[in-house]
């Protein structure tokens, strides 16, 4: 039976990383929402070039969650993944 919860997948403070393990979760299928501890971040880097300390969650549907790490463990990201 499918949970259909959302779940914290990664915590990182680098957008450029959770933009990119988002990309790649989302060519494999599997639908991530960024969540920004400072949502006014991406408004100040873009209109004031300011780059702001921000927390950026990736969650993903925990019926996922096994199979984004498996695609994570094979990238770049893989030693944030080596306990899992």
């Amino acid at each position: 039976m499918a949970t259909n919860e959302i779940i914290l997948l990664l915590s990182t403070e680098d957008r450029v990383v959770a933009e990119d393990i988002q990309h790649r979760l989302e060519k494999s299928g599997i639908f991530t929402l960024l969540v920004s501890d400072h949502p006014a971040s991406s408004y100040m880097s873009a209109y004031f070039g300011l780059n702001p300390a921000e927390g950026i969650n990736i969650q993903i549907n925990s019926d996922d969650c096994p199979q984004a790490i498996e695609i994570l463990k094979d990238s770049p990201y893989g030693e944030l993944f080596d306990n899992a």
